[in-house]
């Protein structure tokens, strides 16, 4: 199919040279009325060839796209006017009244005007937006300058200080406009001093409201009301994808405020706070820069909105090596409210050790190959699991050599969410359930189908 646009002059071409050539033309062509039937059947072959119905000769309006080279040629749509536009007319032809607008206007693509942008336009458009989103988003990040108490073991020499500090560093940003900060914990905890620290510059003192060691996530408030830096955009972190761009702020090494971009490296990560024995759910990786001072800082995406809280790198040497692990900003949601009103947050509970069934594991206890869920190693005595019956493995095997326990429930489903891993149980108890609510488990038991309800605990404190 010809898109018409191809043959906006056809008409004209053909009248044309039918009147050029007016006197090598059968007689009974001769005439006006001759000509105007025949453009009619041409007009008719050319509607069948495009697997169209013929249609009046007048052509829609079209902007000429840029020549090659070109990278990108979508345009955003522009508004189409809903006004009946004024039709042209030939001989024998009757303009329906009715008709307010293009029949086979739903049919244009994107209903727009088409461009095409260069690779320096793009490349233009690229520092554009991240200039922008530098500017619009750092007045709403700090950094943190931290006293804390350190202590000394064995005798301390005569004449020297009984009491030692360490200096430590690391960056956050504004959650509201009551003044309240968000960082990790480790960047705060013990602290004697915080001076937080502003893009223009000015500096102010805060202090603790709250801390949550089980995410690593604490807030902390300017004493200074005078001092009221706007919010940080909050994003959701559901619904980023791997290869999205990821853009971290903060102030590493305290050498004052800086942006590293990259992408999201991969979703579902799983770490350990240093002073908590559970482990934080749907961590993001990413591989913008982080090092030393990041901690407590922004990871956005590419509308400036908060998806995730750095927190930790992988790496052999201390310094970044492409793997830097953010909290997902929708466990912040959950947690930082309450660290503002109550100084503490109350995580749900069940009482088990599991891990996450893979193929050999499935092999082991007689399950289908693709069998995935989270494997109940172990129950606590008096928990949340033990008295909704869930039972722990009870029976070693080998696996690559090593001795490892099955034969516990399988669980495959809560609430009607497939569970695949150990990852999915944590994140969907913290993320959808609190303390006392009953939330049905769907199991693979001797092989089975069965269900049990279990009625949450709160967390134990540490």
């Amino acid at each position: 199919m010809y898109p018409d646009h191809l043959f906006p002059n056809f008409t004209e071409h053909i009248q044309l040279n039918m009147t050029h050539n007016r006197d090598h033309l059968p007689r009974v062509l001769r005439t006006p009325a001759s000509i105007v039937i025949a453009l009619a059947i041409i007009a008719l072959a050319l509607g069948l060839a495009c697997g169209q119905p013929a249609e009046s000769p007048a052509s829609p309006s079209v902007v000429e796209l840029t020549p090659p080279p070109s990278i990108n040629t979508v345009a955003p749509a522009e508004p189409v006017s809903t006004q009946a536009q004024p039709q042209e007319s030939t001989e024998g032809s009757v303009p329906d009244p009715t008709e307010t607008s293009d029949p086979n206007a739903d049919a244009a693509p994107a209903q727009g005007i088409a461009t095409q942008l260069t690779v320096d336009q793009i490349a233009a458009a690229h520092d554009e937006i991240m200039s922008a989103l530098y500017e619009q988003t750092v007045p709403s990040v700090v950094g943190l300058r931290v006293i804390q108490p350190l202590s000394v073991g064995g005798n301390v020499p005569q004449g020297m200080p009984n009491d030692f500090f360490s200096r430590a560093s690391g960056s956050g940003f504004v959650w509201d406009d009551q003044g309240h900060v968000v960082t990790n914990r480790h960047v705060v905890e013990s602290a004697e001093r915080i001076v937080v620290v502003f893009s223009d510059g000015t500096q102010t003192e805060a202090e603790i409201i709250g801390q949550d060691p089980d995410s690593d996530l604490a807030v902390i408030k300017i004493d200074d009301v005078s001092v009221r830096p706007p919010p940080i955009k909050l994003g959701d972190s559901d619904t980023i994808k791997p290869g999205q761009l990821a853009v971290a702020i903060g102030d590493p090494f305290s050498r004052g405020f800086s942006m590293t971009s990259g992408v999201i490296s991969a979703l579902g990560r799983t770490i350990s706070p240093s002073e908590s024995n559970f482990a934080i759910p749907r961590v993001i990786q990413h591989d913008a820069a982080t090092n030393p001072g990041n901690s407590g800082g922004p990871l956005l995406n590419r509308h400036g909105e908060l998806v995730g809280i750095n927190a930790q790198i992988i790496s052999q040497t201390g310094a970044f090596s492409g793997v830097g692990l953010a909290i997902p900003v929708n466990l912040a949601k959950l947690v930082i409210p309450a660290l503002i009103s109550e100084g503490r947050y109350e995580y749900p509970y069940i009482g088990i050790r599991g891990t996450s069934v893979r193929p050999d594991i499935a092999a082991a206890m007689n399950l289908p190959a693709e069998t995935r869920g989270a494997l109940v190693l172990a129950v606590g005595a008096d928990s949340a699991a033990s008295r909704g019956g869930l039972r722990a493995s009870d029976s070693l095997t080998v696996i690559d050599g090593t001795e490892f326990p099955i034969g516990g429930d399988v669980i495959i489903d809560i609430d009607g969410t497939t569970i695949r891993s150990m990852d999915d149980l944590l994140a969907y108890v913290v993320e959808h359930t609190r303390p006392g609510d009953t939330a049905v488990f769907t199991l693979l038991r001797d092989g089975s189908e069965t269900t049990v309800d279990i009625t949450m605990d709160a967390r134990p404190r540490q």
